[in-house]
């Protein structure tokens, strides 16, 4: 799998947790950021994204979306060194 799927496919899942945990705190419910929720339709090689409170999902959603504008526009190291 190429950098761009593999950017696509964890920003993707980072973006349904970042869902999960506003529809949780909009329900009231306690928010879970000690113990990893297992749940079915979460993708396993992201479990670590249910971890990662609201904050740190928007953070990290960021990351994601600015190292695959990176990669689309031929910076396939953005944190390599400019000379």
């Amino acid at each position: 799998m190429d950098d761009d799927e593999l950017i696509r496919r964890e920003l993707r899942s980072a973006r349904e947790e970042l869902v999960r945990k506003r529809a949780r705190q909009s329900d009231d419910l306690p928010a879970s950021t000690s113990q990893l929720p297992l749940m079915p339709e979460r993708d396993d090689a992201f479990l670590r994204l249910a971890l990662m409170s609201v904050e740190d999902l928007e953070t990290h959603i960021d990351r994601l979306e600015r190292d695959l504008a990176d990669l689309e526009a031929g910076i396939d190291r953005p944190d390599a060194e400019i000379e």
